[in-house]
């Protein structure tokens, strides 16, 4: 029996909690699909590159996107779920992934952190901008959050001279960026006016970090790869890459870590595609046609 990407997706509608048996129903069940799944996307994601809230809320692979978000319950459900679960640090929620808002478990996010490659946490940044990797704007953010924390949006604009509305995109731009390098994280929202709290990480997830500190790299590449694996079968080095933006060497030596550990096999073919997959090695897997 062949495997077709169909099979790969019908795998996925379980994994990814695509399926009425399965689609969540409150913000406990929220919670443990954040912690089944490690890490995954809030509101979209493409081509199954990770699993998805909002789909799973659905219960559906494909959701049609609602014309008016604010009286659907499944965006209604990620939404209570994102303000919920990070306000009471249940999860960590960022666009830590493809600059995307992310929920990460408190399991993996000390693997994830530490793939930051710090040496001395939040003040890292000064070297990241003096360096070039780091923007003058996302510099002036950092300098005025540890100068004072947490701190509202509008404060923050403020303090860091960006408050006129052409400054705007080049804040949320920033913002982004900050995030993704994981030195900044959203505690709250509040509506009333509407707007976000905003914190160092060191601060917030102080003792996760502590415990990133007895992993090594390898240990972190393994272990996010090992769940990435577990949540979406079947991949290769171009998606992995393209995903977490880690270097190529250090894709291809988990992987082949992962293969020696017994937990990935290479060169799984798929009907009518010409390339060559990693893939969990089990049961079901098998069964449908690893060739």
């Amino acid at each position: 029996m062949r495997l077709t990407w169909e099979d790969i997706e019908n795998l996925r509608d379980q994994t990814f909690y695509r399926t009425p048996a399965l689609q969540l129903k409150d913000i406990n069940e929220t919670e443990t699909f954040v912690n089944q799944t490690g890490f995954c996307f809030a509101f979209k994601m493409q081509k199954s590159e990770l699993p998805c809230m909002w789909h799973a809320a659905a219960g559906e692979r494909e959701p049609q996107y609602p014309i008016h978000v604010q009286h659907d319950r499944y965006i209604g459900l990620v939404w209570n779920a994102k303000d919920a679960l990070a306000a009471e640090k249940k999860v960590y929620y960022g666009k830590a992934l493809k600059k995307r808002p992310t929920f990460i478990s408190l399991e993996f996010f000390p693997a994830f952190y530490l793939l930051q490659k710090r040496q001395n946490g939040a003040e890292d940044y000064v070297a990241d901008y003096m360096r070039g990797s780091l923007s003058a704007a996302a510099k002036r953010i950092m300098d005025a959050l540890l100068d004072q924390s947490p701190m509202v949006t509008a404060d923050l604009k403020m303090a860091s001279k960006m408050a006129h509305p052409d400054k705007r995109a080049e804040f949320d731009k920033a913002m982004a960026e900050l995030q993704s390098k994981m030195y900044i994280v959203k505690i709250a929202e509040f509506y009333d006016p509407f707007t976000f709290l905003w914190d160092v990480m060191d601060h917030r997830f102080s003792d996760e970090i502590q415990l990133s500190k007895k992993l090594s790299e390898d240990e972190a590449h393994e272990k996010i790869l090992q769940r990435y694996f577990e949540n979406i079968w079947v991949s290769n080095v171009i998606l992995i890459k393209r995903l977490f933006g880690w270097e190529s060497e250090e894709i291809e030596q988990t992987l082949n870590a992962l293969i020696i550990k017994n937990i990935i096999v290479p060169d799984v073919k798929i009907e009518n595609d010409s390339k060559l997959f990693y893939g969990i090695k089990n049961q079901l897997l098998t069964r449908i046609g690893k060739r």
